[in-house]
């Protein structure tokens, strides 16, 4: 990856036909956890299908924020590969008009600098296919982007292996879907109607999509809530977080 604060990562071409289909599919879906398998397995996380789409480009073309957070999380990602069309990650978030994974991707700081002025094999950038797909919105962010400085060394930290949740028990007190730890505030935990258990802020994401439906077994969560205040809060977890913290 490049050295100079300045300039995009030059990222190396992905080998085509070495991330299964399944894979593909998954992190278009969002099923983090085949994600977070796969990875665990010490498979490459740049791995490209027979059409080469990355984890993150499937991610984007899926408007998956929560998979794209999460390979945020890995510093050896890289956010500029090429799929058969030239298209970036970023292109696709913007083509399909993901306003959410679209100021993810310019916003977090990653060893890998984001091209944002790329062309695909058509002479199209992020924005232009923005325009020409009419998410104005999107375009407008593109057309005034600041990208943040890259971390050093000492700051870009991955504080949890997608191996390792924090567990005690069998009680996992982090979330599983940001893989942001639970604390008392935006991250408290709360339980759906199904068992599995998410934190506040990724709730209310959800919601802002429409009806609250678990990511992990697809039930919707039962009965329909508005806000995420709504969600029963998980006492067994927010309890030991409330006496870590007081």
């Amino acid at each position: 990856m490049e050295e100079d604060d300045d300039q995009p990562c030059v990222c190396p071409s992905t080998v085509y036909r070495t991330l299964p289909g399944g894979l593909y599919l998954a992190a278009k879906n969002g099923e983090i956890l085949k994600v977070r398998q796969y990875l665990q397995d010490g498979n490459d996380i740049n791995a490209a299908d027979a059409d080469g789409y990355t984890l993150l480009s499937s991610a984007c073309v899926g408007g998956q924020i929560a998979v794209v957070r999460f390979l945020h999380k890995q510093p050896y990602l890289h956010r500029n590969t090429r799929d058969w069309a030239g298209d970036t990650p970023l292109m696709h978030a913007a083509m399909m008009g993901h306003v959410d994974v679209v100021k993810e991707l310019i916003t977090r700081p990653h060893p890998c600098r984001l091209d944002l002025n790329a062309l695909n094999n058509y002479n199209e950038n992020a924005s232009t296919l923005a325009i020409s797909n009419k998410y104005v919105e999107v375009s407008e962010i593109l057309q005034n982007v600041q990208l943040p400085q890259l971390p050093g060394p000492e700051d870009f930290v991955v504080e949890k292996s997608p191996a390792k949740a924090k567990d005690c028990f069998g009680i996992k007190f982090e979330c599983e879907v940001c893989l942001e730890d639970y604390d008392t505030e935006e991250r408290r935990p709360r339980s759906l109607s199904c068992g599995h258990s998410l934190c506040t802020s990724c709730i209310t994401e959800t919601l802002m999509r429409g009806v609250l439906k678990c990511p992990f077994c697809r039930k919707i969560h039962m009965p329909e809530v508005r806000l995420a205040s709504n969600v029963p809060v998980n006492f067994i977890v927010d309890s030991v977080i409330q006496g870590h913290s007081s």
